[in-house]
């Protein structure tokens, strides 16, 4: 179990300073950048190279966090502090799944089909989960390291 438990730890603190990275420092600079070969050679390093890391770190957060929610059930269900940071760890973890795994590829989709205002609405519907995922996952590692560090 003590594998299982160092593997989420490391996932959670990639993904939390992911989320910190990307959608405050990289995805506003991102948008600066007008469109053009400089934008699409930044956007296709984010996709190439960024992406799949992002997407094992978001795999091995799900199957830790499953193994980890069965195996200790009876500790979570006697500490408030883990009530709390489960719920936060599974919004965040809902919400990285569905960007990652569901709408990036369907936005690609819409985006060949031509299919603009259908795509704008994605648009929104993706950055409320990115920011929601961007909360939720950085109070869950907060909430962790409470959980792990606090005198209660």
């Amino acid at each position: 179990m003590s594998i299982v438990i160092f593997f989420h730890v490391i996932a959670a603190t990639m993904f939390a300073m992911t989320l910190i990275i990307m959608q405050l420092v990289v995805s506003p600079a991102l948008a600066k950048i007008p469109g053009g070969p400089e934008k699409e050679a930044a956007s296709a390093v984010i996709q190439n190279r960024w992406h799949p890391i992002v997407d094992t770190v978001i795999i091995i957060l799900d199957i830790t966090g499953l193994i980890l929610l069965l195996t200790r059930w009876h500790l979570i269900g006697t500490n408030i502090i883990l009530h709390v940071k489960v719920t936060f760890g599974i919004i965040a973890l809902l919400c990285a799944n569905l960007l990652h795994f569901y709408y990036r590829g369907y936005k690609r989709k819409l985006k060949a089909q031509g299919n603009v205002e259908r795509l704008a609405a994605i648009n929104r519907l993706t950055e409320i989960l990115e920011k929601t995922a961007l909360i939720t996952g950085v109070l869950a590692f907060i909430s962790g390291i409470t959980f792990n560090h606090s005198p209660f």
